[in-house]
C-alpha cells in the first residue's frame, strides 16, 4: 500500500512521543556532571555488594603496646568508603579493653586504625577490634588481638643474701590490673614467722622482709608474691633470700684447771644475733656425765644439767677422778647457728706425787688417706715418773658412737697418726697415750677428718675500724690448692671471692681494703677449693673492732710510790703489720742534715733557758714512715697530749727507713724520761720505752 510523505511523518512523531520519556530518563542517568551532554553505558552497582576487609586478621599486642590496621571498602560505588572502629564492641573502645582511632586519609592511603592495647591484660586477654562500613554498617570485618604482660612477673631483687636480723625492702611487679591485691608468703606460710623471717606491708605491692634471729633448717628461703584478679589466672613470683650468719660465739674463760670434784663457772658470748642460747657438751657428750665433767645450771648442788639450751653461765663440775682424755674440751653451741661453736680447755689435776701425761697437739684436722697417706705427728709428754714411754692407741672420741678398730685410723709407736680412707660419723678421733709406769694415766688428742680446705688461724683476727691503707690477709690451715687464678684456692670474704695467692698447701694471702673494714663488726673468711662446686672450709672470723683506744694514767707520788688494783688495759689494735712489724732499732742525734749519730738510750736533751728550740733526731727501725705519726709520752700530760711537739720528715742518703724527728723543745717543757708513740694510718701502734730524757 502506497504510504505518503504525510503519513510516515506522523508515524515517525508518534513513536517519538511515545519513546521520548524513556531516552529522557536515560539520559537523564547517564550524564556525567561537568561535560555538557555526556553519557555512560555502564550500570550502577547497588549497595548490597559492599565488602569490608582488614588486615591483619590476628595480633598479639603487649600491655601498653600498639598495633596499626587497614581496612578496605569494595562495592560502594559512589557511596563513603570511610569506616567506624571499636573495640568488643564498644566504639572506639575504653581503657579495659584499648582503645582505636582512625589515622590517616582514606582516600589517599585507605582506612587505618592504630589500636593501643590497655595498661594491663583484660580478663579474658583476647579483643575484637572491628572496622564497619559508614556507608551500609551492616557491613564489617574483625581482627582478633592477643594482649600479653609487657613484662614477666617478678619480684625485684630476685636473690639477696641477708645476715640474721638484717631488712630487705621487695617489690612485686605482677601481671594484674592496679588495685589487686597481693598476698606475700615465705616459704608458704603467709607473711613468714619468726623461723623463717616476717614480712611487713609498706604499700600495695612493696613489703620489708626481717631476717630471722637464727638460721632455719631450710635455707635459702623463698618468698612469694600472688595476686589473684577477679575471674582470672593467678599471677605469681618469687625470690630468693639466702640467710648468711654472721653469728660469732666465744666462751671465758677458754682454759681451767681444777681438782676432782671442783667446779669453774662458764659464759658463753654470742654476737649478732638476738638469740644468745647456747647448748652445751663435755668431748661430744651433751651435758657432760660423771666420767668427764658434768655442766650444771649455776649453783645448783647437786648438779643440775640445763634442760634446754638457754643464755647465760653455766658451772662444770669435774669428775671424782681425772677423766682418760685430759684435758677435756667444753663447746658451746650456738642455738641461732648450730654450726657456731666455741671451746674451752679444761686440765684435771692429778693428785701430787702421781704420774701425770700430756699430748700435743691437743687437736688436729686432717684429710682422709686417698690415694696417698695423710699423717700427723703426736707427742706425749709425762711427769711423775722416771720412766717416760707411753703407748699409743686410737679410737672414737665419743663414746657408744663412731668409728671403730681400723676405721679409726692408725697409729705407730712413735705417736705417728694415719688417717683412715673415710671420716666417721660423729666426726671426732681420740688419739691416746697411755703410761707405762701407771697405765692408768692416759690423755687424748681429737681429731676430725676433712676432705676439703681446714682454717686453722689467719692473721691478723682483728683490725680496727676506719683503716686507710691496705694490709694482707694470712690464712693458715690444710688442705689448700696452692697457686693462684683458677686452679688454687681462693679466699672468700662474707662469701664473695678476692685476688688470692697460695704460697703452699697450708698458707694463702689476700689484702684488706680501707672499704672492707668501714665500721666495727665481723667479716666471714672461707677457703674455697677449686672445682664445681669448690669444696668450702670451715668459716673463721675476723673482727673488725671499733677505734675507741681507753687511755688513762696512774699517778705515783713519793708518798705513794705504789698503786694496787689497777686494772691495766694492753691494747693490741691489729697485727696487720705482721709481714713488716713496726719497731725502732736505734736513735740518734742528726747533725749536719744529713749525719746521723748512733747514740745509746735514752737521748739526752737540755731545755733552753727561755723560748723554745729545735732539737733534730734520726729514728731507725722497720717499716717506718714519715707519713705516721710520732708522739712523746710527758709527765702529768693529759692522755694523747705532750709538751714536745714533733714533726716527722724523710732523710735520703742514709740508711733505708730512716726517718728524722725534729722535736720542738720549750722552756716550759717538763723534765723526765718520755717513751716514743708511733701510730700508722691504720691505727696499729709501736712504741720506743724511755728513748728520750729532758733535763
Amino acid at each position: 500500500m502506497a504510504t505518503t510523505r504525510a503519513g510516515r511523518n506522523w508515524k515517525i512523531l508518534l513513536l517519538w512521543v511515545l519513546l521520548w520519556p524513556a531516552l529522557f530518563l536515560v539520559a537523564c542517568a547517564h550524564t556525567v556532571p561537568g561535560s555538557s551532554g555526556s553519557t555512560s553505558t555502564s550500570t550502577s552497582p547497588t549497595q548490597t555488594a559492599i565488602a569490608v576487609t582488614i588486615s591483619p586478621l590476628t595480633a598479639v599486642v603487649p600491655s601498653g603496646g600498639a598495633q596499626v590496621f587497614m581496612a578496605s571498602v569494595t562495592g560502594a560505588g559512589n557511596a563513603s568508603t570511610a569506616v567506624s572502629w571499636s573495640v568488643d564492641g564498644i566504639a572506639g573502645g575504653n581503657a579495659i579493653v584499648g582503645t582505636v582511632i582512625e589515622s590517616g586519609s582514606p582516600a589517599a592511603a585507605g582506612n587505618t586504625g592504630a589500636y593501643t592495647a590497655p595498661a594491663v591484660p583484660p580478663s579474658p586477654a583476647v579483643v575484637t577490634v572491628t572496622a564497619t562500613s559508614v556507608a551500609d554498617n551492616s557491613k564489617s570485618a574483625s581482627a582478633s588481638v592477643t594482649i600479653t604482660c609487657a613484662n614477666s612477673n617478678l619480684i625485684s631483687p630476685a636473690a639477696v643474701s641477708l645476715a640474721l636480723g638484717q631488712t630487705q625492702t621487695f617489690v612485686a611487679s605482677l601481671c594484674v590490673a592496679s588495685g589487686t591485691p597481693v598476698a606475700w608468703d615465705v616459704n608458704g606460710v603467709a607473711n613468714g614467722n619468726a623461723t623463717l623471717g616476717t614480712i611487713a606491708t609498706v604499700s600495695a605491692n612493696t613489703v620489708l622482709y626481717t631476717a630471722p634471729s637464727g638460721i632455719p633448717a631450710a635455707n635459702p628461703v623463698t618468698i612469694h608474691a600472688t595476686a589473684i584478679p577477679a575471674g582470672g589466672s593467678p599471677a605469681t613470683a618469687s625470690a630468693t633470700i639466702t640467710l648468711i650468719s654472721n653469728v660469732s660465739i666465744s666462751v671465758s674463760p677458754p682454759t681451767a684447771t681444777l681438782a676432782p670434784g671442783q667446779r669453774v663457772p662458764f659464759t658463753a658470748a654470742v654476737l649478732n644475733t638476738s638469740d644468745t642460747a647456747v647448748s652445751w657438751n663435755v668431748n661430744g657428750i651433751a651435758d657432760g656425765n660423771s666420767a668427764v665433767g658434768q655442766i650444771c645450771v649455776s649453783g645448783t648442788n647437786p648438779c643440775d644439767p640445763p634442760a634446754l639450751a638457754a643464755a647465760g653461765a653455766v658451772d662444770y663440775l669435774a669428775p671424782a677422778s681425772p677423766p682418760a682424755m685430759n684435758p677435756v674440751v667444753l663447746t658451746a653451741i650456738s642455738l641461732a647457728d648450730p654450726s657456731r661453736t666455741a671451746t674451752a680447755l679444761i686440765t684435771v689435776t692429778v693428785p701430787t706425787g702421781s704420774v701425770a701425761i700430756a699430748i700435743s697437739p691437743p687437736y688436729a684436722f686432717l684429710a682422709p688417706s686417698t690415694g696417698t697417706a695423710s699423717t700427723q705427728q703426736f707427742f706425749a709428754t709425762v711427769t711423775g715418773a722416771s720412766n717416760t714411754g707411753v703407748t699409743w692407741s686410737v679410737q672414737s672420741a665419743v663414746a657408744n658412737a663412731g668409728c671403730g678398730g681400723a676405721a679409726c685410723g692408725s697409729i705407730s709407736a712413735s705417736g705417728a697418726y694415719t688417717a683412715p680412707t673415710l671420716a666417721p660419723s660423729p666426726n671426732a678421733i681420740a688419739v691416746i697415750a697411755t703410761s707405762l709406769a701407771d697405765q692408768t694415766k692416759s690423755a687424748a688428742a681429737t681429731v676430725a677428718l676433712t676432705s676439703g680446705p681446714t682454717i686453722e688461724t689467719i692473721l691478723p683476727s682483728s683490725a680496727y675500724a676506719g683503716a686507710v691503707e691496705s694490709f694482707p690477709l694470712a690464712v693458715q690451715g690444710a688442705g689448700f690448692a696452692a697457686g693462684s687464678g683458677s686452679s688454687a684456692s681462693v679466699i672468700l670474704l662474707n662469701g664473695s671471692p678476692r685476688g688470692t695467692n697460695c704460697a703452699s698447701a697450708t698458707a694463702c694471702a689476700t689484702a684488706l681494703n680501707p672499704a672492707d673494714l668501714p665500721e666495727a663488726g665481723i667479716i666471714s673468711v672461707q677457703i674455697e677449693n677449686p672445682g664445681s662446686p669448690g669444696a668450702l672450709s670451715n668459716p673463721v672470723f675476723f673482727v673488725i673492732q671499733p677505734l675507741e683506744v681507753p687511755e688513762g694514767a696512774i699517778s705515783l707520788t713519793a708518798s705513794q710510790p705504789v698503786v694496787t688494783g689497777a686494772d691495766i688495759i694492753v691494747v693490741e689494735p691489729t697485727t696487720a703489720a705482721s709481714s713488716s712489724p713496726i719497731n725502732v732499732d736505734f736513735v740518734g742525734f742528726l747533725t749536719g742534715g744529713n749525719t746521723c749519730g748512733i747514740q745509746g738510750s735514752p737521748l739526752t736533751i737540755v731545755r733552753p733557758a727561755s723560748g723554745s728550740g729545735i732539737t733534730s733526731l734520726c729514728i731507725h727501725g722497720t717499716g717506718l714512715d714519715p707519713s705516721f705519726t710520732y708522739s712523746f709520752t710527758g709527765p702529768g700530760a693529759p692522755p694523747g697530749a705532750s709538751d714536745i711537739g714533733v714533726t716527722a720528715s724523710a732523710i735520703t742518703g742514709l740508711l733505708p727507713n730512716t726517718i728524722e724527728l725534729d722535736l720542738q723543745i720549750l722552756s716550759s717543757t717538763l723534765p723526765g724520761v718520755r717513751t716514743l708513740l708511733i701510730s700508722t694510718l691504720n691505727s696499729d701502734r709501736a712504741v720506743a720505752t724511755g728513748m728520750l730524757e729532758v733535763e
